[in-house]
Protein backbone atom coordinates (compact mmCIF):
# COMPACT_ATOMS: atom_id res chain seq x y z
CA UNK A 1 0.00 0.00 0.00
CA UNK A 2 1.26 3.93 -0.68
CA UNK A 3 2.38 5.22 2.48
CA UNK A 4 -0.09 8.18 2.75
CA UNK A 5 2.75 10.48 3.12
CA UNK A 6 3.64 10.01 -0.87
CA UNK A 7 4.03 13.00 -2.66
CA UNK A 8 1.54 11.69 -5.29
CA UNK A 9 -0.42 11.44 -2.68
CA UNK A 10 -0.16 14.81 -1.12
CA UNK A 11 -0.01 16.52 -4.97
CA UNK A 12 -3.48 14.78 -5.46
CA UNK A 13 -5.04 16.08 -2.35
CA UNK A 14 -3.66 19.02 -2.41
CA UNK A 15 -5.46 19.54 -6.03
CA UNK A 16 -8.61 18.23 -4.87
CA UNK A 17 -8.88 20.95 -2.52
CA UNK A 18 -7.87 23.74 -5.25
CA UNK A 19 -10.56 22.71 -7.71
CA UNK A 20 -13.07 24.89 -8.16
CA UNK A 21 -15.40 22.05 -7.65
CA UNK A 22 -15.19 18.62 -5.98
CA UNK A 23 -17.49 15.79 -4.90
CA UNK A 24 -18.08 15.78 -0.93
CA UNK A 25 -16.65 12.25 -0.83
CA UNK A 26 -13.43 13.26 -2.58
CA UNK A 27 -12.80 16.53 -0.58
CA UNK A 28 -12.92 14.19 2.85
CA UNK A 29 -10.51 12.00 1.34
CA UNK A 30 -8.32 14.91 0.42
CA UNK A 31 -8.90 16.51 4.00
CA UNK A 32 -8.52 13.86 6.25
CA UNK A 33 -5.19 12.39 3.97
CA UNK A 34 -3.47 15.52 4.59
CA UNK A 35 -4.73 16.48 8.55
CA UNK A 36 -3.06 12.71 8.96
CA UNK A 37 0.01 13.63 6.95
CA UNK A 38 0.65 16.87 9.35
CA UNK A 39 0.40 14.99 12.21
CA UNK A 40 3.26 13.13 14.47
CA UNK A 41 3.86 9.80 11.77
CA UNK A 42 1.46 7.72 14.28
CA UNK A 43 -0.39 5.30 11.76
CA UNK A 44 -3.92 5.07 12.23
CA UNK A 45 -6.13 2.37 12.32
CA UNK A 46 -7.81 2.09 8.78
CA UNK A 47 -11.32 1.94 9.80
CA UNK A 48 -10.65 5.31 11.95
CA UNK A 49 -9.69 6.95 9.10
CA UNK A 50 -12.39 6.13 6.95
CA UNK A 51 -14.55 6.75 9.95
CA UNK A 52 -13.32 10.36 10.06
CA UNK A 53 -13.57 10.65 6.18
CA UNK A 54 -17.32 9.86 6.53
CA UNK A 55 -17.81 12.09 9.24
CA UNK A 56 -16.33 14.98 7.64
CA UNK A 57 -18.28 13.41 4.12
CA UNK A 58 -21.94 13.73 6.20
CA UNK A 59 -20.87 16.77 7.37
CA UNK A 60 -20.04 18.78 4.03
CA UNK A 61 -23.65 17.19 2.59
CA UNK A 62 -25.14 18.79 5.57
CA UNK A 63 -23.94 22.35 4.79
CA UNK A 64 -26.01 22.50 1.71
CA UNK A 65 -23.74 24.16 -0.25
CA UNK A 66 -24.83 25.51 -3.92
CA UNK A 67 -23.43 22.69 -6.03
CA UNK A 68 -21.92 22.85 -9.36
CA UNK A 69 -24.30 24.57 -12.10
CA UNK A 70 -21.99 23.58 -14.96
CA UNK A 71 -22.93 19.74 -13.88
CA UNK A 72 -25.63 19.66 -11.17
CA UNK A 73 -26.11 16.19 -11.09
CA UNK A 74 -22.62 15.48 -10.36
CA UNK A 75 -23.57 16.61 -6.65
CA UNK A 76 -19.53 18.70 -6.61
CA UNK A 77 -19.29 21.60 -4.49
CA UNK A 78 -16.98 24.01 -3.79
CA UNK A 79 -14.06 22.99 -1.59
CA UNK A 80 -13.08 26.79 -1.06
CA UNK A 81 -16.73 27.25 0.68
CA UNK A 82 -16.26 23.89 2.33
CA UNK A 83 -13.05 25.46 3.80
CA UNK A 84 -14.87 29.02 4.86
CA UNK A 85 -17.27 26.83 6.70
CA UNK A 86 -14.64 24.62 7.95
CA UNK A 87 -12.57 26.95 9.69
CA UNK A 88 -14.29 27.38 13.03
CA UNK A 89 -15.24 23.71 13.55
CA UNK A 90 -12.96 21.78 12.11
CA UNK A 91 -9.52 22.20 11.26
CA UNK A 92 -8.13 22.93 7.66
CA UNK A 93 -5.16 21.27 6.13
CA UNK A 94 -2.31 24.15 4.66
CA UNK A 95 -1.98 23.68 1.18
CA UNK A 96 0.90 25.46 1.37
CA UNK A 97 2.75 22.78 2.50
CA UNK A 98 2.94 21.11 -0.41
CA UNK A 99 4.34 23.69 -2.72
CA UNK A 100 7.59 24.04 -2.55
CA UNK A 101 9.60 27.70 -1.44
CA UNK A 102 10.62 29.72 -4.82
CA UNK A 103 14.36 29.25 -4.55
CA UNK A 104 15.80 32.90 -5.44
CA UNK A 105 18.21 33.52 -8.36
CA UNK A 106 19.84 36.21 -6.87
CA UNK A 107 21.44 36.39 -3.31
CA UNK A 108 19.32 39.87 -2.77
CA UNK A 109 16.39 38.57 -4.46
CA UNK A 110 13.70 37.79 -1.66
CA UNK A 111 11.99 34.40 -1.03
CA UNK A 112 7.94 34.49 -1.72
CA UNK A 113 5.76 31.72 0.13
CA UNK A 114 2.70 30.71 -1.80
CA UNK A 115 1.15 31.61 1.53
CA UNK A 116 0.67 35.10 2.99
CA UNK A 117 1.00 33.69 6.37
CA UNK A 118 4.62 32.09 6.68
CA UNK A 119 7.09 34.93 5.80
CA UNK A 120 5.31 36.72 9.48
CA UNK A 121 6.01 33.60 11.23
CA UNK A 122 9.64 33.16 10.08
CA UNK A 123 9.72 36.53 11.63
CA UNK A 124 8.51 35.85 14.68
CA UNK A 125 10.95 33.08 15.17
CA UNK A 126 13.76 35.21 14.17
CA UNK A 127 12.24 37.85 16.75
CA UNK A 128 12.09 35.50 19.12
CA UNK A 129 15.43 34.33 19.29
CA UNK A 130 15.06 31.20 17.37
CA UNK A 131 12.86 29.81 20.15
CA UNK A 132 9.82 27.80 19.42
CA UNK A 133 7.43 28.88 21.95
CA UNK A 134 3.92 28.98 20.69
CA UNK A 135 2.88 31.73 23.24
CA UNK A 136 5.72 33.79 23.11
CA UNK A 137 5.18 33.58 18.81
CA UNK A 138 1.51 33.84 19.16
CA UNK A 139 2.36 37.06 21.36
CA UNK A 140 4.50 38.45 18.00
CA UNK A 141 2.24 37.84 16.02
CA UNK A 142 -0.37 39.70 17.86
CA UNK A 143 1.81 42.42 18.38
CA UNK A 144 2.34 42.09 14.31
CA UNK A 145 -1.70 42.68 13.60
CA UNK A 146 -1.89 45.84 16.37
CA UNK A 147 1.14 47.15 14.05
CA UNK A 148 -1.39 46.45 11.06
CA UNK A 149 1.14 44.55 9.57
CA UNK A 150 0.10 42.25 6.61
CA UNK A 151 -1.41 40.07 5.89
CA UNK A 152 -3.06 40.20 9.58
CA UNK A 153 -6.56 41.77 10.08
CA UNK A 154 -7.80 41.36 13.68
CA UNK A 155 -6.87 39.91 16.93
CA UNK A 156 -9.87 38.11 18.19
CA UNK A 157 -10.44 35.94 21.64
CA UNK A 158 -10.19 32.68 19.36
CA UNK A 159 -6.89 33.79 17.40
CA UNK A 160 -5.29 35.65 14.98
CA UNK A 161 -7.30 36.60 11.57
CA UNK A 162 -5.40 37.14 8.57
CA UNK A 163 -5.70 37.54 4.72
CA UNK A 164 -5.21 34.87 2.38
CA UNK A 165 -3.41 35.18 -1.14
CA UNK A 166 -6.79 35.70 -3.11
CA UNK A 167 -8.44 37.86 -0.14
CA UNK A 168 -10.33 40.36 -1.30
CA UNK A 169 -12.70 42.68 0.33
CA UNK A 170 -15.63 40.92 2.31
CA UNK A 171 -14.10 37.53 2.41
CA UNK A 172 -13.63 35.69 5.62
CA UNK A 173 -10.47 35.79 6.81
CA UNK A 174 -8.43 32.64 8.18
CA UNK A 175 -7.14 31.84 11.75
CA UNK A 176 -4.05 31.79 13.35
CA UNK A 177 -4.34 29.69 16.87
CA UNK A 178 -1.88 28.15 18.83
CA UNK A 179 -2.69 24.72 17.36
CA UNK A 180 -2.59 25.81 13.54
CA UNK A 181 0.61 27.39 14.37
CA UNK A 182 1.87 24.24 15.86
CA UNK A 183 1.08 22.34 12.67
CA UNK A 184 2.90 25.46 10.53
CA UNK A 185 5.75 25.23 12.68
CA UNK A 186 6.08 21.20 12.46
CA UNK A 187 5.98 22.05 8.79
CA UNK A 188 8.45 24.74 8.35
CA UNK A 189 10.46 22.25 10.33
CA UNK A 190 9.80 19.39 7.92
CA UNK A 191 10.46 21.38 5.04
CA UNK A 192 13.94 23.02 6.63
CA UNK A 193 12.91 26.12 6.91
CA UNK A 194 13.57 26.78 10.73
Amino acid sequence: MTKLTSKPILKKASAILAQEFAIPKDIAWAWVTLLLSQEEQKRDSEEKRYSRIAEFEAWILELSLPTDPKNSESGAVSPEAVKNSARNVFEWPHEYIFEEPVAPKHPDSKVTYSDTITQPILDAVKDAGGSEDRAALISILEGYAREGMEPFANVTPEGIEWKGTAWTEGDKYHLLTIKTLNNRLANLRKKGLI
